[in-house]
């Protein structure tokens, strides 16, 4: 019984071996929607702030189609205010440079774009102080340096721009070679894929760099679509991996993107 059963799988296997694997031509096809992508973000700064009216990319590497022509406006409960768009960019439109968002107070975005009637809510949360930056050395001879940054009390996106271009020896160097950009991010929520994400560049740097600090907070909905873009990009590939698609979106229209509000904190120090 055992032998014929012995048999039996040798003989299964056998046909597996031999069996031929046809070829398959899928004719993929997508229906180019009739949307318009929206980047939009005000900040506690007075000074111009700029929503981005695109057309979706339907291919790798393409160049988005600005959105001309538009009306945008931003409503805080009180006054309306009027985006212009930039004569030089198109699809660019801004709010005058003495506009700045105030802390706990809604806005919505308001697009008319011909028979489209597009809108968006949000709100603006207090920036939490600057997390412990801790710096250690990784190289003793010349001494580079190296920076982590610990996770937010709250959420957040952190900014350091990294600049030795002033020390001795490194004057004459490209900007590539003598500066850099490190971004941090807390989010909320319970995101397996952040176990699984790749190893981030490290950046190496001598005593003496100075480092432009930038933190701005992140409220729900914005958070939510930033989980949403990193699990399609620098979080892709975990063991609970997502399906590609769109990031949430705060808009409700035809239209994807975001609008949000960002309290915004900033200050400067020199690393020894």
């Amino acid at each position: 019984m055992k032998l014929q059963r012995t048999y039996g799988v040798i003989l299964a296997a056998t046909l597996l071996l031999l069996s031929c694997d046809d070829q398959v031509n899928w004719d993929l096809k997508y229906q180019e929607l009739d949307l318009i992508v929206v980047e939009g973000k005000i900040t506690s700064e007075a000074q111009r702030h700029e929503v981005r009216l695109t057309r979706p990319l339907y291919e790798m590497n393409g160049t988005p189609e600005p959105v001309t022509g538009a009306q945008v406006e931003i409503y805080d409960g009180r006054e309306l205010h009027s985006l212009a768009e930039d004569p030089e960019r198109p699809g660019i439109y801004g709010t005058d440079s003495l506009f700045a968002a105030v802390l706990n107070q809604y806005y919505q975005l308001r697009i008319i774009h011909e028979s489209k009637r597009i809108t968006a809510v949000t709100n603006m949360r207090e920036v939490t102080p600057f997390q412990h930056m801790n710096v250690h050395p990784v190289q003793s001879d010349p001494l580079l340096l190296e920076v982590y940054i610990s996770d937010s009390d709250e959420p957040a996106i952190v900014r350091l721009e990294l600049d030795w271009s002033h020390l001795p020896g490194y004057e004459l160097l490209p900007d590539s070679a003598t500066h850099a950009v490190i971004y941090h991010y807390t989010l909320n929520g319970v995101d397996v894929n952040k176990i699984f994400k790749p190893a981030q560049e490290h950046v190496r740097f001598p005593p003496g760099t100075i480092v432009f600090r930038e933190k701005e907070s992140v409220n729900g909905w914005y958070g939510e679509f930033l989980r949403g873009v990193l699990s399609e990009t620098d979080w892709r590939g975990g063991m609970f991996d997502v399906l590609p698609g769109n990031a949430r979106t705060n808009m409700e229209g035809a239209a994807i993107g975001f609008f949000t509000a960002a309290d915004v904190l900033r200050d400067t120090v020199v690393v020894q």
